[in-house]
C-alpha cells in the first residue's frame, strides 16, 4: 500500500477540521474550547494539537490527512507536520472578510514554507450568500495561475473530492514524471 500524505493548512475557523471529517468519516481531532472572545463567537471548539484521517483511494493507495490548528500560536506545527509530506490544501473560509484579510500572510508563508510542494487553495464556505467567488479569493491572496484555486464546501463529500482529488492528481503526476 502506497501512502500519500497531505497537510490541511489555513486560518481559524476555515473548514479544515470539517474537510478531513467528511472525506475519512472518522478523525482523531486535538479539540478544546476556544479561550479568546473573539473566537469564541466563531465556534466554541478548536483544534490545537491536528486532526488525522485516512481515505482509502484504490489502487492501492491510501491518503493521510494531517490538519493543523489555525491560530497563528500553533505555527510551529506546520513544520512539524509537514515532515514527509506530498501536497498542502490551503484552506480559506471565503466567506468571512476577517479570515480573508488573515489568510494574505498565512497564504505568503505557506508558499515560503511548501514552495516545493503541490498546493491548491480551497474557497470554502462557497455555499453561503457572502463567499467570495474563487476567483476573487485567488486576486486578494495574490495565488499565482500555477495554483488552482477551487471552490469547496468542507460538509459536502462530492466538494471535498474535488480539492482532493485535484491535489492528488497533481502529487501522483509529479511522482510517476
Amino acid at each position: 500500500m502506497r501512502s500519500i500524505k497531505v497537510l490541511i493548512v489555513g486560518p481559524f475557523n476555515a473548514g479544515k477540521t470539517t474537510f478531513i471529517k467528511t472525506l475519512a468519516g472518522l478523525s482523531m481531532t486535538t479539540d478544546v474550547e476556544v479561550t479568546s472572545p473573539e473566537e469564541r463567537r466563531k465556534k466554541e471548539k478548536t483544534t490545537v494539537g491536528m486532526d488525522f484521517g485516512m481515505v482509502n483511494i484504490g489502487d492501492g493507495y491510501v491518503v493521510r490527512l494531517f490538519g493543523s490548528p489555525g491560530q497563528p500560536r500553533f505555527s510551529f506545527m506546520w513544520r512539524v507536520l509537514s515532515v514527509g509530506a506530498h501536497g498542502v490544501i490551503f484552506m480559506v473560509d471565503s466567506s468571512d472578510s476577517e479570515s480573508i484579510s488573515a489568510s494574505v500572510e498565512e497564504f505568503k508563508r505557506a508558499r515560503a514554507q511548501f514552495g516545493k510542494l503541490p498546493i491548491v487553495v480551497a474557497a470554502n464556505k462557497q455555499d453561503l450568500p457572502q463567499a467570495l467567488k474563487p476567483e476573487d479569493v485567488r486576486f486578494v491572496l495574490s495565488v499565482p495561475p500555477t495554483i488552482p484555486v477551487l471552490p469547496c464546501i468542507a460538509i459536502d463529500k462530492n466538494a471535498a473530492w474535488l480539492v482532493l482529488g485535484t491535489l492528488l492528481e497533481m502529487v501522483i503526476g509529479r511522482k510517476s514524471g
